[in-house]
């Protein structure tokens, strides 16, 4: 982990669009003036805040404001309170932010009963969020964040999953549910293998690589037994990995055996993988994820999932 993530630690950032919708600070609210320190106090809890600081803000070049890791389910039940006033891309923020901690807790103590009722009921919201309203999938990648947090990349793969689902005719609301709940689950298999191996910053070795591809059948196996989890649910965490030329993992299934669901996860997971920042690499551009994610198509990708989240981000 780098100087600048150091830094942070215990930070949570929030766009500063978020805060037009803040009448007073739910929560201490700070600032990084400078890089090369931690985040300084900008407006405490309780105090007002204008369209006027805000304006600086914008003008100073202020992208993010950060709240406190302990106060970000505070700040992102604030939030949802007011959804009334909140644009629906901003709303997925607010439900980031709420759910930010108890995520990154539950799956810390590894309680995984915990975390799939969790998982559930955010990706009902999620599902219900999106399929509600017109919302665009550029809006939602703009303001979705993007920096290296499981629950950033759970509930952004999550969002994606519903989109391109509904693109490709799903309408009904319990499905649409179940693959947000079960894009949710989707790595939790990579909470079996060391940190300093899926962080590694350099070539990972064979027996590594093995590891790291273990996760889909980790995953499935911790969650196989659970009742309330359907059999397409359990398929998108097994065969996220899987290719369509049989060249993926865990079992290098062909196409035609891979799951629907699982091969609409595929496409958006490494959507998300390759623009969010990792610890060990810098991220790229939607442009450029497209791009590879178009040049796999048929190989790598379903070709149909392809057009559909190509088309939803055009």
């Amino acid at each position: 982990m780098n100087a600048g993530m150091d830094l942070l630690r215990g930070y949570l950032p929030v766009h500063v669009d978020i805060l037009e919708y803040v009448d007073l600070a739910p929560v201490d609210i700070f600032v990084q003036p400078d890089r090369n320190h931690t985040p300084t106090l900008y407006c405490r809890a309780g105090l007002p805040l204008d369209n006027h600081q805000l304006l600086g803000l914008g003008e100073a070049g202020v992208r993010d404001v950060y709240v406190r890791t302990v106060d970000a389910h505070d700040f992102g039940i604030h939030l949802l309170e007011s959804v009334e006033s909140i644009p629906t891309a901003d709303r997925f923020v607010a439900l980031q932010l709420a759910v930010a901690v108890e995520i990154e807790h539950t799956l810390r103590r590894n309680d995984c009963g915990r975390f799939v009722a969790l998982s559930d009921k955010i990706g009902r919201d999620i599902a219900s969020l999106i399929a509600s309203s017109d919302v665009l999938p550029r809006d939602l990648f703009r303001i979705a964040r993007h920096d290296f947090n499981t629950f950033v990349h759970v509930t952004n793969v999550a969002s994606y999953s519903v989109v391109v689902a509904e693109r490709l005719g799903i309408t009904d609301e319990a499905d649409l549910g179940q693959i947000a709940a079960a894009a949710m689950l989707h790595d939790v298999g990579k909470n079996f293998i060391p940190a300093h191996i899926l962080n590694k910053p350099i070539h990972l070795d064979p027996d590594e690589r093995d590891l790291i591809e273990s996760h889909p059948t980790r995953g499935y196996a911790v969650l196989c037994e659970r009742p309330e989890l359907t059999a397409g649910q359990l398929m998108i965490v097994y065969q996220h990995h899987e290719r369509i030329d049989g060249t993926g993992y865990p079992v290098r299934l062909h196409g035609c055996d891979i799951h629907p669901w699982a091969k609409l996860v595929a496409v958006v997971d490494v959507f998300d993988a390759m623009t969010g920042k990792r610890p060990y690499r810098h991220s790229i551009s939607a442009p450029d994820a497209l791009q590879y994610i178009v040049r796999n198509a048929g190989t790598h990708f379903d070709p149909e999932v392809v057009q559909c989240w190509v088309s939803a981000m055009k």
